[in-house]
């Protein structure tokens, strides 16, 4: 009877002030690198919160980094090729995002645009002499997701593996078959099967560039140098999950 009258004051005093009882769920913090399959997870994320009874997946904005993150709560994250990320990156904000949103240009990206119009002419210019090489340097620091690094979203924290590992990565090009795993790892009450994938191209930000120009030969060997850093911080953390994934060794002859 006691204990029917507290919870019963309880709720009255969240009703009258307007507040809601904490949410007594484990935190499982997205980190979200710009273009790597983020909206899907976005979409995963709502589907596993509102069946979930103990664990709930929180998505942040891109200007969230690693160390924005509580040290004592799980995480993970999504990685890309950054080729084929800058190629996505590039044409999603020369729409300005759309369809899914709508985010004018800065000053900069509109100097990026105008200069190079296609995906293929900024690479091809990279490492140009004179000018044309310090506007593709210009145009590649101005647009938001080719000026960013993924490991960027980890700085000051490059041993992050080590020190403070994630509970998974996905890799955009792997997306489905890393999240069938995903559940497991993360003690999820549900299984794989359930999880939705959006298949509608604009709730996952997904876009058609077959009638954009692809990238030359010339243009991908520009890329490679640019982002030597994100090349190799995809092989670690392709083979972290390679380790994660292989059988445990035994011992004896």
């Amino acid at each position: 009877m006691i204990a029917n009258k507290l919870k019963t004051l309880f709720r009255r005093s969240h009703k009258n002030t307007g507040q809601t009882a904490p949410d007594p769920r484990t935190r499982i913090h997205f980190l979200h690198i710009g273009k790597c399959a983020g909206n899907q997870v976005g979409h995963v994320a709502e589907f596993i919160n509102s069946v979930s009874t103990d664990r709930k997946i929180i998505k942040h904005g891109h200007d969230v980094f690693l160390r924005n993150l509580p040290e004592e709560e799980p995480y993970f994250f999504s990685i890309r090729s950054p080729i084929s990320r800058f190629y996505s990156g590039f044409y999603s904000r020369k729409r300005m995002g759309m369809p899914l949103i709508h985010s004018k240009w800065t000053a900069c990206e509109k100097f990026a645009f105008d200069h190079f119009p296609e995906a293929n002419d900024l690479a091809e210019a990279l490492f140009s002499d004179g000018d044309l090489g310090y506007e593709a340097v210009g145009a590649m620091n101005s647009i938001r997701h080719t000026s960013q690094n993924q490991i960027g979203w980890f700085y000051c924290a490059g041993a992050f593996l080590v020190t403070r590992p994630p509970i998974y990565i996905l890799r955009q090009e792997n997306f489905e078959a890393d999240l069938n795993k995903f559940p497991i790892l993360a003690n999820l009450q549900t299984s794989a099967s359930q999880v939705p994938i959006s298949t509608d191209k604009v709730t996952a930000h997904a876009n058609d560039y077959s009638k954009t120009p692809p990238l030359s030969q010339k243009a991908k060997d520009n890329l490679k140098r640019w982002y030597v850093q994100d090349l190799a911080f995809y092989d670690m953390c392709s083979a972290w999950l390679d380790a994660c994934e292989a059988p445990p060794r035994t011992s004896g002859l």
